[in-house]
């Protein structure tokens, strides 16, 4: 989850070193009020009021990010797509010099089954 945005409103101020932030904000039962900027465990505060608790998250992820820089990265996402496992073996005997005398012993192996096969419903 991203909690960072670009302050692009024509509202905003034009400095180009302020973004928004997504803040999760809960008022607990005894009338707390918790903020927390997701992704970011560290910070989270508790205040009487909701004004107190933003106010105190702003100032602990200001000092949490001065001298610090927000940057997007690309990242490849990995393919949805599933793979055949049997494809990463495809062609792997193309070079093998006994694999023809393997595919000739496997069809005489085959023929033989057959015969036998054949042989045992004849005799009953």
């Amino acid at each position: 989850m991203n909690s960072f945005s670009s302050a692009t409103s024509q509202n905003r101020s034009q400095n180009n070193n302020e973004v928004l932030v997504n803040v999760i904000v809960k008022q607990r039962a005894d009338g707390r009020t918790v903020a927390i900027v997701p992704g970011f465990p560290e910070l989270q505060v508790e205040a009487s009021d909701r004004h107190a608790a933003l106010a105190q998250l702003q100032q602990r992820l200001e000092t949490h990010l001065a001298g610090a820089e927000i940057v997007s990265l690309p990242v490849k996402l990995p393919s949805n797509e599933q793979k055949n496992p049997w494809l990463a073996m495809a062609g792997i005997f193309k070079d093998d010099p006994q694999f023809e005398q393997m595919l000739k012993a496997i069809e005489n192996y085959r023929h033989e089954l057959d015969k036998s096969t054949e042989d045992d419903f004849l005799q009953e």
